[in-house]
C-alpha cells in the first residue's frame, strides 16, 4: 500500500486563513462599491429635489397672488351682487323698515297721449296704470337682490308726444344701510336691474317699453306720499295760452303740508310762471318755492328757487320746455289762498339765425333762465359795406372767472374768431368786418345765460373793451 502524502496542519490553517481574508475583501469591496452607489444616488436625488423645490416656489409665488386677487374679485361681487342671507333678512322688514323711495319715468312707444291721461279717474289712465304697476311689482319682485327690500310701485301721472309714465318705488331697510344704499338699492342698480328686465319681459315687449328712457331719482318722502294718497297733489294741463289761478291752496290737502303742481304745456313752448300776491302783513311766515323743469326732480333740474316772508311779490320764471313740477314747502303758518299763480305758453327761445338792421338783440336760450342742456347756437350779423358792429354784452354769465382765447373749451362765446368764457362784466366787442359770426357752444348738462344789444355804426376802435 503505498505511503498517502500529508498536509502539515499548518499549512491548512494558512490555507483557510486566505480564503477568509479573501471573502472579507470582497464584502468590504462590495459595500464600498454600495456605498458609492447610494451616495451617487443621494446627490442626484437631491439635486434633482432641491430643482423641484425651486420650480415649485417659482410656481407658487407667480401663482399665489393670481389666486389671492380671483378670491377678492368673488368675494366683492359676491357682497355686491348679492343681498343678505336669509338667515339674516328680516320677514317683517318690509313692514317696518326705514322706507327709501324713488321717482322715475319710461316711454311707452305703443300709446298716443290723450287728455284724459291726465285725469286719474279716467279708463284710459286707469287701465295704463294698473298695467305698468303690474309690470313694475313683477319684475322687482323677481330680482334675487331687490325682493328682499322691494315693497310696492305705481305710475302716478302720464305725459304727451310718445307717452311717457312717471312712477313711484318704495324700498324698506334695515336700520344699518349706508353700504345698501351705496351699492344694492343705488338709483344706478335699479335703473339697470330695470332696463335689464325690460329687454326680455313679455309684457314690457308687449307695451313697446323703450328700456333706453329709463330715467330715476331717489325721492322725498312727502312728495312721495302725496303722490300715493293724491293728496296735497295739482295736476294741470295747459290747453290755452293763458290759465290763472287765484288761490294756490289745494282744498284736499292740510293747512301746514307741502303742495305739489305738476304743470304740463304743448311739445313746443315753454311755461311761463308768474306767482304774486298784493296781500299786506304775515302773508307767510316761511315757504320756500321750488321749480323743476321735470317730475323726476334732482338738484340738477332745479330752474328756480325762492323764499317768501309775509311781503308782496311778483316773482316770473320761464321754464326752459313744457314740464314744471313746482312744490311749496311751509315750514310756519301760511295761508296760501292769498296767492295766485299764472301759467303762460310762451314759444320755444330760437337759437341762433340771421341779425340784420341799425340795431337789435340777441340771448341765449330761455333768457333770463339758465339753460339746461348742450347747445350750439350760430349767429350771422350782416353789416352794410364800410359799417361796423358794436355789441354791449349786458349781461355775461358762463360759470368761472372771467377768460378770454383758448382756454375757453366746454362753455364759450365766440365772436369773430375771438372767445369769452367765464363771468364778465358789461362789456363791449367792436367788429372788424362786415360780415359776424357769433357762436355760443356748451358742452356741459347745465349752465348759464348771456343778453347782448348790437347797433351798426361807421366807426372803427379796438374790439375788446371792459
Amino acid at each position: 500500500m503505498a505511503d498517502s502524502e500529508s498536509i502539515p496542519m499548518n499549512e491548512r490553517r494558512g490555507s483557510s486563513h486566505q480564503t477568509a481574508g479573501h471573502s472579507l475583501l470582497s464584502e468590504s469591496c462590495c459595500q464600498i462599491v454600495r456605498n458609492s452607489r447610494h451616495s451617487r444616488y443621494g446627490q442626484i436625488q437631491n439635486f434633482c429635489n432641491k430643482i423641484l423645490c425651486w420650480r415649485f416656489k417659482v410656481w407658487m409665488f407667480i401663482l399665489l397672488p393670481i389666486v389671492i386677487l380671483i378670491t377678492i374679485i368673488i368675494v366683492i361681487i359676491g357682497i355686491r351682487a348679492t343681498p343678505y342671507d336669509d338667515d339674516y333678512i328680516d320677514p317683517k322688514l318690509k313692514m317696518y323698515g326705514i322706507p327709501r323711495y324713488y321717482v322715475g319715468s319710461m316711454k311707452i312707444s305703443k300709446y298716443s297721449f290723450t287728455p284724459e291721461l291726465m285725469i286719474p279717474q279716467s279708463k284710459n289712465y286707469l287701465y295704463l296704470s294698473k298695467v305698468l304697476k303690474m309690470m313694475l311689482c313683477q319684475l322687482y319682485n323677481k330680482s334675487p337682490a331687490l325682493g328682499y327690500y322691494f315693497v310696492d310701485s305705481d305710475v302716478f301721472s302720464f305725459s304727451h308726444g310718445s307717452v311717457t309714465a312717471y312712477f313711484w318705488l318704495q324700498f324698506a331697510m334695515p336700520e344699518e344701510h349706508d353700504l345698501l344704499v351705496k351699492y344694492t338699492l343705488s338709483a344706478e342698480m335699479l335703473s339697470n336691474a330695470l332696463r335689464q328686465q325690460l329687454y326680455t319681459d313679455g309684457m314690457a315687449k308687449n307695451m313697446e317699453v323703450e328700456p333706453s328712457s329709463i330715467t330715476l331719482q331717489p325721492a322725498k318722502e312727502g312728495y312721495v306720499q302725496s303722490l300715493k294718497t293724491g293728496q296735497c297733489v295739482f295736476r294741470v294741463l295747459l290747453l290755452s295760452k293763458e290759465q290763472t289761478f287765484n288761490s294756490l291752496r289745494l282744498v284736499n290737502c292740510n293747512k301746514n303740508s307741502s303742495n305739489y303742481w305738476l304743470v304740463q304745456g304743448k311739445n313746443d313752448h315753454s311755461i311761463k310762471t308768474i306767482i304774486s300776491t298784493e296781500g299786506e302783513g304775515s302773508v307767510c311766515t316761511d315757504v320756500n318755492v321750488t321749480m323743476y323743469n321735470t317730475w323726476v326732480p334732482g338738484l340738477k333740474q332745479i330752474v328756480s328757487k325762492f323764499s317768501q316772508t309775509g311781503l308782496p311779490t311778483n316773482h316770473e320764471v320761464i321754464i326752459p320746455g313744457n314740464m314744471l313740477l313746482m312744490t311749496f314747502s311751509r315750514l310756519g303758518e301760511c295761508d296760501l289762498s292769498q296767492y295766485s299763480i299764472t301759467f303762460l305758453q310762451v314759444p320755444m327761445a330760437e337759437c341762433g339765425g340771421v341779425l340784420d338792421g341799425t340795431n337789435g338783440s340777441f340771448t341765449s336760450p330761455s333768457y333770463p333762465n339758465d339753460h339746461q342742456e348742450e347747445i350750439n347756437c350760430t349767429w350771422n350779423l350782416k353789416v352794410q359795406e364800410h359799417y361796423r358792429a358794436i355789441i354791449f354784452f349786458r349781461e355775461f354769465k358762463l360759470g368761472g372767472p372771467p377768460t378770454s382765447g383758448g382756454s375757453c373749451e366746454s362753455d364759450y362765446l365766440e365772436v369773430d374768431g375771438q372767445r369769452f368764457c367765464g363771468d364778465h362784466k358789461p362789456f363791449s366787442f367792436h367788429s372788424n368786418s362786415s360780415n359776424l359770426l357769433i357762436t355760443f357752444h356748451s358742452s356741459k348738462t347745465y349752465t348759464q345765460s348771456f343778453a347782448a344789444d348790437f347797433i351798426i355804426t361807421d366807426g372803427n376802435s379796438t374790439k375788446f373793451h371792459s
